[in-house]
C-alpha cells in the first residue's frame, strides 16, 4: 500500500493542475492591477498635446519676430500678428501681453497646481511660470528672443527678462530656452 501511495504523490507533484494554477494567477494579478492604478503619469490638462503655455508663448514670440521683420515694429494684438486670439485664461494658466516700441512680452502665470490622475490629492504636479520676450538688436539688425521658464511652481507673475542690447538674461529662478 505504501508503494501505491508514493506513486499517487509522485504523479500529482509532476502534473500541473489547472485548478491550482488559475487561483495563483488571480492572486498575483490583483495586487499588480491595484499597483498599476497608482502609477503617476504626467497628463496634460486636456489632451496629449503637451503644455499649452509653451505652445501659446512660443507662437506669440515667433509671430512678433516675423511681424517686426515685415513692419519694423511689434504687433499690438494677436489679430495684427495673424495668430489665434490669446486666451485670457485656460484651465491652468492666466495669459497677458505687454508691447512697447522696442520690446514685446507675453506672460503665462499658473492659476492652480494640477493634482494626480484620480484626483485623490496624493501628489501635486509641478507647473512652471513662463515669460517670453522679443527685442530688436540694433547692432546685429536682428530680433532677439527668449522664453524663460521657472524652475519651480509659482503663482506669481514672472519678472521681465533683462535685455542688455545683445541678448536677454532670464530672472533668478528661471531657465532660458
Amino acid at each position: 500500500m505504501s508503494n501505491l501511495l508514493e506513486k499517487k504523490l509522485e504523479g500529482r507533484s509532476s502534473k500541473k493542475d489547472p485548478k491550482r494554477i488559475i487561483p495563483l494567477i488571480a492572486i498575483g494579478a490583483i495586487p499588480l492591477g491595484v499597483g498599476i492604478c497608482f502609477i503617476q503619469v504626467p497628463i496634460p490638462s486636456s489632451c496629449a498635446c503637451g503644455n499649452i503655455a509653451l505652445d501659446i508663448t512660443g507662437s506669440y514670440v515667433r509671430s512678433q519676430q516675423a511681424y517686426y521683420y515685415e513692419y519694423q515694429r511689434f504687433g499690438k494684438s494677436s489679430e495684427s500678428l495673424n495668430i489665434p486670439p490669446i486666451p485670457q485664461q485656460t484651465n491652468l494658466y492666466l495669459f497677458s501681453t505687454e508691447v512697447t516700441s522696442d520690446r514685446a512680452y507675453i506672460y503665462a502665470t499658473p492659476r492652480k497646481i494640477p493634482t494626480d490622475l484620480f484626483r485623490l490629492g496624493l501628489t501635486k504636479a509641478e507647473i512652471s511660470s513662463l515669460v517670453g520676450a522679443v527685442a530688436y538688436d540694433e547692432k546685429r539688425k536682428a530680433t532677439n528672443s527668449v522664453l524663460c521658464i521657472s524652475e519651480g511652481s509659482t503663482f506669481d507673475k514672472s519678472p521681465k527678462p533683462v535685455f542688455n542690447g545683445e541678448k536677454f538674461t532670464c530672472p533668478s529662478g528661471f531657465v532660458g530656452r
